[in-house]
C-alpha cells in the first residue's frame, strides 16, 4: 500500500482539482481512494505517506501518435538492421517513461517491431509504457512513406485494402492505419477504398486512424468515419463540426509541425539565401511553415466547434525526444485551449479513444495507477508538466531519479 500526498491532484477529466491532496494505491496496483490528505492519513493512518511539497499529482500522460522504433531519420540508418532498431525502440520507450508518458499508440513500425516489444514489456525484459499499436500503416503503391521499408503495407483496391487489414489483425494490430495524403492535394485513396478499410477495420473489431492534413483527405476521411484524424492540418471549422456530430476525434500533432518548421528555418537562415540548397530548403520546408501557420490561425476556432482533441506527438527528427506530450500540451494551451482542458486531452479523453477510460486515463478509485507527479502547478504553468519527479505505472515507480523528501 502507497500514499500519495501533495499540494494538489488534477483528477484528468477537464474539471476536477483537489487541493492539498492525497491518493492511495494498493498492492496490485489499482487506485484505492483519492481525496484529499486529510482524507487518506486519517483513511489509512498505519501507512507511511509519500510527500511532494510543491507538487502536484495528476494522471499519466498519453501519445496517440508515436512511431517508436523510427530509424530512417538516422545519419548512420544504413547500419540499422532488426537488432539495432528493437534496441533504439527499447531505449525510446525508457525515454518515454520519464517525460511522464505511461501510454503511447504506434501508429506504423517495422513489421512485428511493437508486437516484440509489448511481449518484452510483459516479461519485464524492457521498461516503457504500455504499448497499443498498428503494426503496419497502410498506404496506396508510392504513397506517403513508401520508402519506410518494413513500416507500410502498400495496397490498391477495396478488397486489397481489406486483405492489408486483415493482415493486420493477424499481426496482433490492436487498431488500423491508412495514410490518405503527402504534400499535395491528390487524396492517396479514393472514397471507395477508405470506406473498406473502416469498414473491414470495424467488421474485425478495431478502431481506425487516418493520416490526412491537406484537402480534400480530411473530408474524404470524416465521410468513411476513421475514429482518430491525425493532423488535419488545413481542416475547416465546418469539417471539424462534421467530426463533432460523428463522434471522430481530432490528433493534430502540431508539436512536429512546428520543431520541422523551425527546424528548416534555421537551416535556411545558415544557408545564403538564392542558392541551389536554400531553394531545397524553401521548397521543402514550406509546407511546415504553412502547416505551423494554419495550426496558430485555426486551433482556437476549430477547438470551438467542440470536436474531441486528442494528444499525439509524431516525432520524426533525430536528437528530439520521441514522446513530448509535455510540449503539445503547451502548443494547446499557447493557441487558446485552458490547461485544465489540455492535460483532459492527454488523459481521460486520450484514454477513451483507446476505449480504456475505465483502466486508466484519471485518478479515480478503481482505476490502474497510472500516475505523473510534477514540481509545481501546470494549472498556472504547463511548462511545470516537464518537471518530472515521480512516474508510477499501474503502480510501480518507473523514474528513477526521485526528488521527493
Amino acid at each position: 500500500m502507497k500514499i500519495l500526498l501533495a499540494d494538489r491532484a488534477i483528477v484528468g477529466d477537464g474539471e476536477r482539482v483537489i487541493e492539498q491532496a492525497g491518493m492511495c494505491v494498493d498492492q496490485r496496483g489499482s487506485i484505492v481512494a483519492v481525496g484529499t490528505a486529510a482524507e487518506m492519513q486519517e483513511r489509512f493512518p498505519n501507512v507511511e505517506p509519500t510527500r511532494y511539497d510543491g507538487c502536484t499529482i495528476l494522471p499519466g500522460l498519453i501519445d496517440l501518435h508515436v512511431h517508436i522504433g523510427y530509424w530512417w531519420n538516422k545519419p548512420d540508418a544504413s547500419q540499422y538492421n532488426d537488432y539495432l532498431v528493437a534496441l533504439l525502440a527499447a531505449k525510446n520507450l525508457k525515454e518515454a517513461l520519464s517525460l511522464g508518458v505511461t501510454t503511447i499508440r504506434d501508429v506504423a513500425a517495422s513489421d512485428g517491431l511493437c508486437g516484440a516489444l509489448k511481449t518484452a514489456l510483459r516479461q519485464k525484459m524492457i521498461a516503457g509504457p504500455r504499448i497499443f499499436e498498428v503494426n503496419q500503416g497502410i498506404i496506396m503503391t508510392g504513397g506517403h512513406g513508401w520508402q519506410l521499408k518494413g513500416a507500410l503495407r502498400e495496397a490498391n483496391g477495396p478488397w486489397d485494402v481489406r486483405a492489408a487489414v486483415r493482415e493486420q489483425v493477424r499481426a496482433g494490430a490492436d487498431w488500423i492505419k491508412l495514410m490518405s495524403s503527402h504534400r499535395t492535394p491528390t487524396p492517396e485513396f479514393t472514397q471507395e477504398e477508405l470506406d473498406a478499410a473502416v469498414d473491414e477495420a470495424h467488421r474485425l473489431g478495431r478502431k481506425c486512424c487516418v493520416h490526412a492534413s491537406l484537402q480534400p483527405a480530411i473530408p474524404m476521411a470524416i465521410q468513411a468515419g476513421f475514429d482518430t484524424i491525425e493532423h488535419a492540418t488545413f481542416m475547416t471549422v465546418d469539417q471539424a463540426k462534421q467530426m463533432a456530430e460523428k463522434g471522430l476525434v481530432w490528433v493534430p500533432t502540431m508539436i512536429t509541425f512546428f520543431q520541422i518548421a523551425e527546424h528548416y528555418r534555421q537551416a535556411m537562415q545558415a544557408e545564403e539565401s538564392g542558392g541551389e540548397f536554400y531553394e531545397y530548403l524553401l521548397k521543402y520546408g514550406s509546407f511546415f511553415m504553412e502547416s505551423e501557420q494554419a495550426y496558430r490561425e485555426n486551433f482556437a476556432k476549430l477547438m470551438e466547434t467542440g470536436v474531441k482533441i486528442a494528444t499525439g506527438t509524431d516525432i520524426v527528427l533525430d536528437k528530439y525526444p520521441i514522446t513530448p506530450v509535455a510540449d503539445e500540451i503547451g502548443l494547446m494551451v499557447e493557441l487558446g485551449m485552458p490547461p485544465i482542458k489540455a492535460i483532459q486531452a492527454a488523459t481521460q479523453t486520450a484514454a477513451d479513444v483507446l476505449d480504456q477510460g475505465d483502466r486508466f486515463g484519471s485518478l479515480a478509485e478503481g482505476l490502474l495507477a497510472d500516475v505523473l507527479v510534477v514540481k509545481g502547478n501546470p494549472l498556472e504553468d504547463i511548462t511545470a508538466l516537464k518537471q518530472v519527479q515521480e512516474v508510477l505505472l499501474a503502480g510501480e515507480s518507473r523514474y528513477l531519479a526521485s526528488h521527493h523528501k
